[in-house]
């Protein structure tokens, strides 16, 4: 297997990889890592094991972010990029994802974070976590679906249905951005770099290009209070992006956009995949539509050298 530059990935060899894998999902596809990674000091590169004929058999992606190290620039290393929940080796055969990462460990000695949704053997240099999204199956049928909803989903429901919500669709990004920035962004450690905006909006104007993506409104007397942005490839809608004011939450208008889009798709062979944080707070939402525990993996690891990782340290410590 071999790394191939972004610029030399034959991208219809690689998209036909993703799209045949058993585990395809939309992150993988050269168009969506091109999107995702398109800030500043972020990039890609494939892994790539060809068959006898030169042709794509397995790939991998890697994304990488350039790092600085107390202000001097160190080098780029393995680092999952927002709007991205996991990657994974794609095949349309079985394939082993341990030699992979190996080879990826071999070129790039730091792995800040690397979500893959195959489990991968390890050494014990490498740091393994099991997390885990929140999916519903939604072909069996609004009825059973929603007999699954706990009593308080369903109660909020009953209140969200009675309130005089307008749910509108809608390709202008700029309220759903505006309801993050005042009423989430604050709560999120660290805070919101204005280039993770630029992210979003690249992500889903792309998607919105392709047919790939939809956006959903909750209007309330003029006003727009909650919003919702899915995308669906394949047999997956992902809950990629929400916001909502403080209206919104009381009077439940997420609970509508979402349950509105899980009637609109009941009785159809896709999986809802509501890409759960971890925050004990929001899983317990997810799980309140009925939703199940779906795992992935995130895999970090440090071979820097001992002045290296002094540095890392210090680097951190400033930050606080």
């Amino acid at each position: 297997m071999d790394f191939i530059a972004r610029t030399d990935i034959n991208d219809s060899a690689w998209d036909a990889c993703v799209a045949s894998a058993p585990n395809g999902i939309v992150y993988g596809y050269t168009w969506y890592l091109d999107a995702v990674l398109s800030a500043p000091g972020w990039k890609w590169v494939g892994l790539v094991l060809l068959d006898e004929q030169g042709g794509y058999r397995a790939v991998m992606p890697v994304p990488l972010r350039q790092k600085r190290l107390v202000g001097i620039t160190f080098g780029w290393v393995v680092h999952q990029p927002f709007f991205c929940q996991l990657l994974a080796v794609f095949s349309a055969e079985a394939i082993d994802p341990t030699p992979f990462l190996l080879r990826i460990q071999q070129q790039f000695r730091y792995g800040s974070r690397l979500h893959q949704r195959q489990l991968i053997r390890a050494d014990h240099e490498t740091q393994i976590e099991k997390f885990a999204t929140h999916v519903l199956d939604l072909s069996v049928g609004y009825e059973a679906l929603v007999s699954r909803y706990s009593s308080d989903r369903k109660t909020n429901l009953r209140h969200a249905a009675t309130t005089n919500w307008v749910v509108t669709n809608a390709i202008d990004l700029d309220p759903l951005v505006y309801l993050f920035r005042n009423h989430h962004a604050d709560s999120i450690k660290g805070g919101i770099a204005d280039w993770s905006y630029e992210v979003f909006a690249t992500v889903a104007n792309e998607l919105l290009k392709r047919g790939l993506g939809f956006l959903r409104y909750a209007v309330l007397d003029g006003n727009i209070e909650a919003g919702a942005f899915f995308t669906r490839e394949g047999n997956r809608i992902i809950y990629l992006f929400n916001a909502a004011s403080e209206i919104g939450r009381k009077k439940n208008a997420r609970t509508l956009l979402i349950d509105q889009v899980i009637r609109e798709y009941s009785g159809k062979p896709v999986t809802f995949d509501f890409e759960s944080p971890v925050k004990p707070s929001i899983v317990r939402f997810y799980q309140s539509f009925g939703a199940v525990e779906e795992p992935f993996w995130s895999i970090r690891w440090n071979r820097l050298s001992q002045v290296e990782k002094r540095l890392l340290w210090y680097s951190r410590w400033i930050r606080g």
